[in-house]
């Protein structure tokens, strides 16, 4: 059994719920992409990669015979460095879950957001299906209909929510 978390904290309660999302997809036969992830991976190495091959460089050639390069390093290291703040901030957003479900041949996005002192999970579910046309739905939970009083999640509970977000959204596909 997993241990309580303060109800009265938003962030703890977010934390609990998004580490409890990909375990409902998956129960309702999505297998998760980390397309996202792996693209915010790839461009954080790169930075470190900058940054080491800069390191090196100073260190072995000295600051006074290496300028140049390190100029053009420093130039790479703010593009790839704006490029991850922009991913972040636009592309990723607030993206917590990519699904596809592989029989019905649809993919689901799964994104939330909570405001400090707010009781409410704000999650917006996104289904396109294999024409890529897509239905979306913003949607809010009260976070103590999902957990008890003593700060335990009621996973089942969640589960039956998001699968009723799940289903309407189907139907509204239709």
């Amino acid at each position: 059994m997993t241990k309580p978390v303060n109800v009265y904290s938003i962030g703890e309660v977010a934390q609990r719920l998004d580490d409890e999302v990909p375990i409902v997809f998956n129960r309702l036969g999505y297998e998760q992409s980390f397309k996202l992830i792996d693209m915010k991976l790839f461009i954080g190495y790169s930075i470190a990669t900058v940054a080491g091959v800069s390191f090196i460089l100073d260190k072995k050639f000295g600051h006074n015979n290496v300028i140049q390069y390190q100029r053009i390093l420093v130039i790479i290291y703010f593009v790839l460095s704006f490029i991850f703040w922009y991913f972040k901030k636009f592309v990723e957003a607030s993206t917590l879950y990519i699904g596809k479900n592989s029989k019905e041949n649809t993919t689901i996005v799964f994104k939330r957001d909570y405001k400090e002192a707010v009781p409410i999970y704000k999650t917006v579910f996104i289904l396109k299906d294999q024409q890529n046309e897509s239905k979306s739905s913003s949607v809010e939970l009260q976070v103590n209909h999902v957990f008890n009083e003593k700060g335990y999640l009621q996973t089942e509970l969640f589960f039956q929510w998001v699968k009723k977000q799940v289903e309407n959204m189907e139907s509204k596909k239709d």
